[in-house]
């Protein structure tokens, strides 16, 4: 009805009713008109509703199909009715072979059970239920997945469930490589046979294997509980401790080794060697523990039985040095005197009837020089035994040792003082005699020198002998083409005695003999049982 026939018709009514009833009439059409301008009103309102939920429908319609996680929608039998364009990549599928399908057809037959427990559970609940299924696709292909699933009411009040999967294969291959390398990390951390412990900044021990279990006699608890200084004892606590953050402060820890006392009483030997790790941003300090309380027993031994045969070595280098200097003597008493009274006897015969008999003469002058070089062939051999002069003292020795190089040699041997030479002890002076000789005796075979020198040089503490030659020198990093104990025992002689034997040598710069004794001795004493 438009303006005009609405105009009309009050006319009418106004024109054939009393004054009042068109009083009325009036009235209830202006009631009428404003009724009809509020209905327009919510008609349009409505459609602008309308219009507002068509396009938040449009809109989560565009959401819901492309979003990047596959969404399906099932209806309380299971059956999907609604997919989104992720569902479908997933799938690998035609959006019509997905649409009214059970959804459990995409589901391998072992999780079947569940997955019919799981939607079960959905259906009579209002909160989220997740778990993880292998789905198979269209083309037969298998992938493990993670469901989402979340009962919702479509228009008409009935149950539908909402699903969102997700493809975790690389998840899972991530879990699996992960789980290989927490398996191969374990297994060298609790297989070796060396003590592994990690410790924090603040020195609390956070892992640690079986090994350093067995080594520190404490349950692992207990040992997580600690700080890695409580090792030691009380009175060098404070030490491990300003150890320890210096070694975190600069990042080296280095090798250390010490006694450990266990438990039980027991004491063990370790060596800690540490490493300064970064993890998580906090730095950590890996220590490798070996026990080596074996090896240092089996180093003390070795060291002790080797002090006992350079004992014995000494020992029989003594009683052959006794042997030769009662063998020189008795050369040179006996066999000298007896040469000595031989020559008297010649001498008196030469006296007595040489010059009676010329021919005798002639017989007696040969004899006298045959008995000249016997006493002279005993004093060589009586010196080559122990020479007159070691009985004198070092100096007089390594002198009379320089001056009998030289008449043999012709080679130039100087001998040079720097201090005054201490009294040594027999033992002390033979060791240095001997080692020089040896050293002489090189250099005469081998050295091709023109100039030797011998410097004795003493301390309080000690005495040092060199003897530097400028002879072809040789190559001291080379491997020997014979075998030669000359320099070895040179060495073990000087070991004897708490002494070192050092030779420096190079090809075309001679070489130089140090040895080094000191004056009082340093060896412990025999063992009790020996």
């Amino acid at each position: 009805m438009n303006a005009k026939q609405k105009t009309k018709l009050r006319a009418q009514a106004a024109g054939s009713l009393p004054a009042t009833a068109a009083r009325s009439t009036a009235t209830l059409l202006q009631e009428l008109q404003v009724h009809q301008i509020e209905l327009e009103t919510q008609n349009e309102n409505l459609r602008q509703t309308q219009r507002a939920l068509e396009e938040s429908r449009d809109r989560y319609r565009n959401l819901y199909e492309f979003l990047p996680v596959a969404f399906l929608t099932l209806n309380s039998k299971g059956l999907i009715f609604e997919v989104n364009h992720s569902a479908v990549s997933l799938f690998e599928a035609d959006r019509r072979q997905l649409i009214n399908c059970g959804f459990d057809g995409y589901i391998v037959p072992e999780d079947f059970k569940r997955w019919h427990q799981l939607f079960s559970k959905i259906l009579n609940s209002n909160r989220k239920h997740s778990c993880e299924l292998a789905i198979r696709r269209v083309d037969g292909s298998v992938f493990p997945a993670h469901l989402d699933c979340m009962r919702m009411e479509d228009g008409n009040g009935e149950n539908t469930v909402r699903v969102a999967i997700s493809d975790i294969t690389e998840q899972k291959r991530a879990e699996a490589e992960l789980r290989v390398s927490e398996e191969k990390f374990r297994a060298i951390f609790e297989g070796t046979r060396d003590g592994i412990v990690l410790i924090d900044d603040n020195g609390m021990i956070v892992d640690c294997n079986q090994e350093f279990v067995r080594q520190a006699g404490m349950p692992s608890g207990q040992l997580k509980q600690m700080r890695i200084w409580e090792f030691r004892p009380a009175d060098k606590v404070e030490l491990a401790r300003g150890i320890f953050q210096e070694a975190l402060k600069s990042g080296l820890a280095g090798v250390a080794e010490f006694k450990y006392k266990k438990p039980d009483g027991r004491v063990i030997q370790v060596e800690a060697r540490g490493t300064c790790l970064l993890i998580g941003g906090q730095t950590y300090l890996k220590c490798i523990v070996r026990d080596i309380t074996d090896r240092k027993n089996v180093e003390t031994e070795l060291r002790e039985y080797q002090r006992l045969l350079r004992e014995l070595a000494a020992q029989g280098a003594t009683s052959r040095e006794a042997e030769l200097k009662h063998i020189a003597r008795e050369v040179h008493d006996e066999l000298g005197q007896l040469l000595t009274a031989l020559r008297m006897d010649i001498s008196l015969l030469r006296i007595q009837f040489g010059d009676d008999d010329p021919a005798l003469m002639i017989m007696i002058k040969d004899m006298l020089v045959l008995v000249d070089k016997a006493i002279q062939g005993v004093r060589d051999v009586t010196a080559n035994l122990h020479p007159p002069a070691l009985d004198m003292g070092i100096v007089p020795a390594i002198t009379w040792l320089a001056e009998d190089f030289t008449s043999r040699t012709g080679v130039a041997c100087d001998l040079q003082f720097v201090d005054d030479q201490p009294r040594l002890d027999d033992t002390r002076t033979l060791t240095l005699f001997r080692i020089v000789q040896e050293s002489l005796t090189n250099i005469a075979r081998y050295a091709q020198a023109t100039h030797v020198v011998i410097t004795i040089k003493s301390s309080r503490e000690d005495i040092t002998i060199e003897v530097r030659d400028d002879g072809k020198g040789f190559d001291t990093h080379a491997i020997p083409t014979k075998q030669s104990f000359g320099l070895m025992g040179m060495k073990e002689r000087a070991l004897a005695v708490s002494g070192k034997v050092e030779v420096a040598s190079s090809p075309g710069a001679g070489t130089v003999v140090l040895v080094d004794i000191p004056l009082f001795q340093t060896n412990p004493g025999r063992r009790v049982n020996d």
